[in-house]
């Protein structure tokens, strides 16, 4: 399914029949991870299942030691109910964590 993010301000996608997620996101330009996190899927998405897409710009960044959700979300913009939201309360050093991406 190929769709212009313009046209779908608020990044809702259906999913169609022979959709995956990879495909999914490589249309929509965004990481599979991002997806996941913001659908908490735990399974793949099946054929008419409604997926939210992140509608700004995000990025994947590894938890270093001594980072935390506030310091992560300081030096990123991120909002900390978004980061909670994306990543849970909770991080760890290694952990790939889902951010805003710094302009």
């Amino acid at each position: 399914m190929m769709f212009k993010r313009e046209d779908n301000p608020f990044g809702i996608v259906p999913v169609c029949e022979g959709d995956c997620l990879a495909s999914l996101c490589r249309a929509a330009g965004v990481t599979e991870l991002s997806v996941v996190r913001l659908n908490r899927l735990f399974c793949p998405p099946e054929e008419g299942e409604m997926l939210l897409f992140p509608t700004g710009a995000l990025c994947v960044r590894t938890a270093a030691a001594g980072d935390s959700p506030a310091s992560l979300c300081a030096q990123t913009g991120t909002e900390p109910d978004e980061f909670a939201l994306w990543n849970g309360e909770e991080i760890f050093p290694g952990q790939e964590v889902l951010v805003r991406a710094v302009r």
